[in-house]
């Protein structure tokens, strides 16, 4: 699951890029980094945030679609194990 906090109004989650990577992994495959990016920009679509003095709210989208591939990716490095450090998502950002 993905939970977003301080970027919408109440923590959300990202429920279309869930319903992406449920589709499209293969746990048993190297991360294709087309996935990875694409489950970031969904992640990045899903919240709402707003503009202020300490960033905009297309930077904060940007954020949060950079900290989910990265997220994603340690995530499937931990899950490969040491075979995962060869898999071309790693430190995808």
């Amino acid at each position: 699951g993905t939970g977003i906090g301080s970027a919408a109004p109440t923590p959300i989650r990202a429920t279309a890029a869930e319903d992406f990577l449920a589709r499209e992994l293969d746990w048993d495959a190297p991360l294709d980094e087309a996935v990875a990016r694409e489950f970031g920009d969904l992640v990045g679509a899903a919240a709402t945030p707003i503009d202020d003095v300490r960033g905009t709210a297309a930077y904060r989208r940007h954020a949060l679609a950079v900290m989910a591939r990265r997220t994603l990716t340690w995530a499937w490095r931990d899950h490969r194990g040491p075979a995962g450090a060869e898999d071309p998502g790693r430190g995808a950002a």
